[in-house]
């Protein structure tokens, strides 16, 4: 009998590169320890903002149970990539470009997931052709379609603000709805590279030196689709002031380029000496995540920074204004969503030139006692690396 020089089921095979145990090990097919077969192909496609993309992450070891020793494979958008390949759970991440098509229509997929009611991931899911109906979205006669009456109210829901805005229950137990799953899920889970994660130990450590005291990290940013989902400069400065005196924490500015101008006006207006610096990022989303693992506490609005930090097990404090707070999950208080009750506009997915409005009317006491509190919960867990956990109380 010939034995196959290949294993082309293992979930490790790639085809047109040695496999990672080939590099490093010299491991080959025949003889390999790493083997692991699939007998089921997964597709889930989800496309959209970083944050979305992350908090789908909470349903992998969910749908990886539902199926029989499953090929877990997920298409995005290229921003993403980094991300998506940094989550437990996903043997494959494919970027949704021209080349990408002929890999999605010839998958021989089992089973598609198709979370996003646009036409580009319905579309996509039909095009994949799955042996199942795609789980979702799809698109039949050139409409929408919902493959259950879960995933026809979140039809619903984006085509009517009323009911958007009437919802109660979290993005995830919306999903799992639409997926058919039990309602229990826990944080996404993400593996950090160790030299990554050891860089922004020192890095952050270095603007602190010899401080033993916590850390208190406030991504400044919101985006600009919705900016009124974050505090202003003023605003930020203020609170910055306010709890390192009250608490006695070092304060830490997180954002990424975009922010630059923001974080010297925070810095401007905390007067100088003051134990607060800026970290903004640059390089890649990694290394955003790994220095907002230096942090004890966060404070920040409903961006993609929420999300990383309930995948780092990282106390956060969450500012709601012109999104759904109901949408967000608290994770059994990891997460402290606040917003400002006195205003009926709340979750109206837009932005306003209001003086008042629901960013500029929050309280920094209040602030300071939610951020006293989540500290009070105690250090956040280690980052989760392939080979180790590494955190700054063992460093």
């Amino acid at each position: 009998m010939v034995i196959a020089m290949i294993e082309h089921r293992c979930r490790y095979y790639r085809g047109h590169k040695p496999c990672k145990f080939n590099k490093l090990d010299g491991s080959e097919c025949r003889t390999c320890r790493h083997v692991s077969i699939y007998r089921s192909r997964v597709l889930i496609i989800k496309l959209d903002a970083l944050g979305d993309v992350l908090r789908t992450g909470s349903l992998l070891p969910i749908i990886a149970d539902r199926h029989d020793t499953p090929y877990i494979c997920w298409l995005t958008r290229p921003e993403a990539v980094e991300l998506v390949g940094m989550m437990d759970r996903v043997n494959e991440v494919i970027a949704l470009d021209v080349d990408s098509m002929a890999r999605i229509a010839t998958g021989n997929w089992d089973h598609v997931y198709a979370l996003s009611n646009d036409y580009t991931t319905a579309s996509l899911a039909t095009l994949a052709a799955p042996k199942n109906p795609p789980v979702g979205f799809s698109v039949r006669d050139g409409v929408l379609q919902a493959s259950n009456a879960a995933a026809a109210r979140w039809l619903e829901m984006a085509a009517f603000d009323r009911l958007k805005q009437a919802n109660t229950e979290t993005y995830q137990k919306l999903m799992l709805d639409i997926i058919g799953a039990p309602a229990s899920f826990g944080p996404p889970r993400l593996r950090l590279d160790e030299n990554l994660a050891r860089r922004a130990r020192d890095r952050i450590s270095a603007l602190f030196p010899s401080s033993t005291k916590r850390r208190v990290a406030i991504n400044i940013g919101s985006g600009a689709r919705w900016p009124k989902k974050m505090l202003d400069a003023r605003q930020i400065a203020n609170y910055a002031n306010a709890i390192r005196s009250t608490l006695d924490v070092d304060v830490l500015l997180l954002g990424g380029p975009a922010e630059t101008a923001k974080a010297a006006a925070i810095l401007e207006f905390c007067g100088p000496g003051a134990p607060v610096q800026a970290a903004l990022t640059a390089d890649s989303l990694p290394e955003f995540i790994a220095v907002l693992g230096q942090a004890d506490a966060l404070l920040c609005g409903d961006t993609l920074a929420l999300h990383v930090a309930t995948a780092l097990l990282i106390p956060t404090v969450c500012v709601v204004g012109p999104t759904s707070a109901a949408e967000l999950a608290d994770f059994d208080g990891l997460i402290l969503k606040t917003t400002v009750s006195r205003l009926e506009c709340l979750g109206c997915y837009g932005d306003c030139d209001k003086i008042d409005n629901c960013m500029s009317l929050f309280e920094i006491d209040e602030l300071i006692k939610l951020t006293a509190s989540q500290l009070s919960r105690g250090c956040h867990l280690a980052l989760s690396i392939d080979t180790y956990r590494l955190s700054r109380e063992t460093s």
